[in-house]
């Protein structure tokens, strides 16, 4: 089949369909031009099917300045406050002791006053995360949390010890493991004299982003883990070392966990959480959107390493401390960086992704480059997450090479020219996640039309900031998330 070359420009087709004017027409002069489909489809863009507007870099560049010289592999190790006792937090009148992240009684006392304000009416409960059902909401989504086996539960008339019984055994804390759960019922071709899975690494990225969205997860992106990108890949997980050697398998010791250097691909799968959700967060603590995405999605993790070993292939999970997520996003072009610093900003989603996973692979993969839709440089404008912040936590101001506030939760100074929020003083706080104006629905061509003039000029982002905040798109109270008219399946409308 021939190629069908297009000389179309985005100009040209809008002008096609009627939509002209000076907006427009800047945003169509500036966006890229596909000549052919093979173009297209080799793309992240066609991969992820990202809006027209959002752009590719080069390798390596993502819109965030990177030092790579200063950039080095950190042990996974984040320091972090001494926490109170249950007696601390109620001496100082807190509601719920233990089922808080906070640092400090005072956080909470003053998380409690800044929801009453935005709030009216808002009053913590009896756990501090709201009323009844708010709090058996959150409750009932933190079931196997982070991939984690219970505890004390109900089983045959019995309480039984899961968690207390697999460690006696000798397993781990999680069904999340570095090898995969490697089942008896999942096979591998080899193993029946059967030939693996043939697929060019397009198509492999494909059919990876076919099976990730079938057991839950949302876009993929794929990296080659080079001397550069394996700086992301922390060098010790739960204490062991994490190193490559010249091995045909993985395997894991008492000391080490080994990444052959056949596996020379980075697959990066996002997840998504409920905007509505994530918009009525309220309390001291993170809420059910947040708690049900980590419990979902190590399944899907799990469940996804089980099908790459079903090709015969391998398929490594350095777990959710064992990676810097939120460089491996930007640089595979999930995303780009953010003030919020630890939430990668997405074109379709806005923060409304609670992670971006990474497996480690010998699949081969079409690497994804980075992208460009504006958020950076609108960032630099912006700063309501900033302004919402309760205790200012968020860094302020434009980017920079270096924030002496978050050296204390161990991250690197001078490595790339951005925020980062100071992470060891956190109280985890259900605030600034819910604030960004990218996670506005495309549900009016309004949408599509600001953030297509964003990804090609910042010209209006001050405009924008403003009328974000006037139209209120951002968090709303939390009473209303029990009288939404929606039927979406986990809180996520998936027309979009």
């Amino acid at each position: 089949m021939k190629e069908f070359h297009s000389t179309l420009s985005r100009r040209d087709f809008m002008k096609s369909l009627g939509v002209v004017g000076a907006g427009l027409g800047t945003i169509s002069a500036a966006a890229p031009v596909f000549h052919d489909l093979d173009e297209v489809t080799s793309s992240a863009i066609g991969i992820n099917k990202n809006p027209w507007w959002v752009k590719e870099r080069d390798f390596k560049n993502p819109t965030v300045p990177i030092d790579w010289s200063k950039v080095t592999r950190q042990m996974g190790v984040f320091q972090s406050l001494p926490r109170p006792t249950v007696a601390d937090f109620e001496n100082a009148g807190v509601v719920g002791g233990t089922s808080t992240d906070l640092e400090t009684p005072e956080m909470a006392l003053t998380l409690y006053d800044a929801m009453a304000k935005e709030f009216p009416g808002w009053t913590p409960g009896y756990a501090g995360m709201g009323d009844v059902r708010t709090t058996s909401l959150c409750n009932a989504s933190k079931f196997m949390m982070f991939g984690a086996w219970p505890g004390n539960m109900e089983m045959g008339g019995k309480r039984v010890n899961v968690i207390g019984a697999i460690m006696a055994a000798g397993g781990s804390a999680t069904f999340t493991p570095w090898l995969g759960p490697q089942l008896d019922t999942t096979t591998r071709p080899q193993d029946f004299g059967a030939p693996v899975w043939q697929g060019t690494p397009e198509e492999n990225l494909k059919t990876c982003r076919t099976a990730i969205r079938f057991f839950g997860g949302s876009d993929v992106a794929a990296l080659e883990l080079d001397d550069d990108i394996l700086k992301f890949i922390h060098s010790q997980i739960g204490g062991k070392e994490v190193v490559v050697e010249d091995v045909d398998e993985a395997y894991e010791t008492a000391t080490k966990m080994v990444i052959p250097r056949k596996c020379k691909w980075v697959l990066m799968w996002s997840a998504r959480q409920s905007l509505e959700g994530t918009r009525r967060q309220a309390g001291i603590t993170e809420n059910f959107a947040v708690w049900y995405s980590y419990s979902r999605f190590p399944k899907v993790g799990a469940q996804f390493q089980e099908f790459i070993r079903g090709l015969g292939y391998q398929a490594l999970n350095p777990g959710m401390m064992g990676f810097l997520a939120n460089p491996l996003a930007a640089l595979s072009g999930m995303g780009e960086h953010g003030r919020m610093s630890s939430p990668t900003i997405t074109p379709k989603y806005g923060t409304t992704n609670r992670a971006m996973w990474a497996l480690i692979t010998d699949l081969p993969l079409l690497p994804t480059p980075p992208i460009d839709f504006g958020a950076y440089k609108f960032c630099k404008t912006c700063g309501i997450c900033a302004d919402s912040c309760p205790f200012g936590l968020i860094q302020q101001g434009d980017p920079t090479w270096e924030n002496p506030a978050s050296a204390k939760s161990g991250i690197q100074q001078g490595t790339f020219e951005g925020w980062r929020t100071n992470t060891a003083d956190c109280p985890h706080c259900p605030t600034c996640q819910g604030t960004c104006p990218f996670n506005s629905k495309p549900d009016s061509f309004i949408h599509a039309v600001v953030k297509g003039t964003v990804a090609n000029t910042p010209l209006l982002n001050s405009f924008f900031t403003n009328m974000e905040k006037a139209m209120d798109y951002g968090r709303k109270d939390p009473e209303e998330f029990w009288n939404l008219d929606n039927d979406f399946t986990y809180g996520i409308d998936t027309s979009y």
